[in-house]
């Protein structure tokens, strides 16, 4: 019965993209203005959601490029640069080989002029300043990014080989070596990192991790760290601890303040996915704690309430305002549609349905990874078209 069941599966899965593919069905579906940016690479994307590609006035949008088109077992290279909104026109002002397909080269705007970006430098993982005023690298730093602090020049990092090899799609491939393939290094962690003087501290190590509240499935298990977010007031944030054990993987969210104390644990024992933060003191996470869907955590006593019953589907959240957010979801199982989404008081309207051709799965998948500009009224997602990534902005009713 089962392979009865793939089979069927597969033959709808195959009729469905020729469909698509020759046009029968459209590639988006969406009764709101959209517009789409692409290079003259084969793919044209940002990453992830967590981050704007919007320029502070709202006038640029930032990219990275490659014809590269494969999953990322080596370094492979891609470009950088920006769009302006109004022409369409792009400029490509550098390039590097510490980026992946989910998650890019964590790159994001420092100021109006000045966007900050992962690199490698004095060979090994490291991140640089543009300015794109002035056309040239101002600064470089001997440590990657991977958020920075809102009020201060300092950043949390964390051992992208380490994420790379244990959670394939997320990190670099540039320099794993045999400490970042082992189950624990309880010398790494998370890093706090300064702008100012180049400098670079272990915060948080896995030692401290694994053992705050410690469960029985950790035991020689594989452990790993992501998704490092600051609040925002930067006095705090959270991260990602993941461990696999037996092939299941387990997820909690740990956070903390700048002093490397772990203020509280996330720990539903079943599966904590994307976040958002609501306020410098709640988080907006989908999980599966009782009823499956976003819940909104008091990040200081774990209370919580589920923000939308109607919305069961994990996906990427941002904030619009109180009580309206946009997320996305996966592609379905038969019909590959990816849905943009807005949560309007819990009134849940689709504004975009976007197929996802067979291709793109693994780590090699296109997300939608919705991400607002600054105004809040345009939403720029990476579509995965036939003929590579491409980036479209939704014009959005707030």
């Amino acid at each position: 019965m089962r392979k009865f069941k793939i089979l069927i599966k597969n033959i709808f899965d195959f009729v469905f993209e020729l469909l698509h593919r020759f046009s029968f069905l459209k590639h988006i579906v969406s009764n709101y203005e959209f517009n789409i940016y692409k290079t003259n690479r084969k793919h044209t994307f940002f990453g992830y959601f967590d981050k704007s590609p919007f320029s502070f006035d709202d006038t640029k949008l930032l990219f990275i490029s490659t014809d590269y088109n494969k999953n990322l077992t080596t370094p492979e290279l891609a470009y950088i640069g920006y769009f302006d909104l109004k022409s369409k026109s792009y400029v490509e002002i550098d390039s590097t080989t510490t980026w992946c397909w989910q998650q890019g080269c964590r790159l994001m705007w420092y100021d109006k002029d000045l966007i900050i970006y992962n690199k490698v430098v004095n060979e090994n993982y490291g991140s640089v300043l543009f300015d794109i005023s002035k056309n040239k690298i101002v600064s470089k730093f001997n440590f990657p990014i991977y958020d920075i602090n809102p009020c201060e020049k300092i950043v949390l990092s964390l051992n992208f080989s380490r994420l790379q090899y244990f959670r394939p799609g997320y990190g670099y491939s540039n320099f794993i070596n045999n400490d970042d393939r082992e189950k624990r290094n309880l010398k790494d962690g998370v890093f706090l990192c300064s702008l100012e003087d180049d400098k670079k501290k272990l915060l948080i190590s896995f030692e401290k991790i694994i053992n705050s509240d410690y469960k029985e499935s950790m035991n020689n298990a594989s452990h790993y760290i992501n998704h490092l977010k600051f609040s925002p007031d930067g006095l705090t944030f959270i991260f990602y601890h993941i461990w696999v054990n037996d092939n299941k993987r387990y997820t909690r969210i740990i956070y903390s303040d700048l002093k490397g104390n772990i203020l509280n644990i996330l720990d539903n024992n079943t599966f904590m996915s994307h976040d958002t933060f609501f306020d410098n003191n709640s988080l907006l996470v989908f999980t599966k704690t009782k009823l499956k869907g976003y819940h909104l955590y008091n990040l200081n006593n774990l209370n919580y309430k589920i923000l939308s019953k109607q919305l069961n589907l994990d996906g990427h959240p941002s904030y619009l305002s109180k009580n309206n957010f946009i997320t996305d979801t996966y592609p379905n199982k038969f019909s590959r549609y990816q849905r943009l989404l807005l949560s309007i008081n819990n009134n849940i309207t689709n504004v975009a349905k976007v197929y996802s051709p067979r291709i793109y799965n693994g780590e090699f998948r296109c997300d939608l990874h919705p991400r607002l500009n600054n105004s809040k009224d345009l939403v720029s997602i990476d579509i995965p078209f036939f003929s590579g990534r491409m980036m479209v902005i939704f014009k959005i009713n707030k």
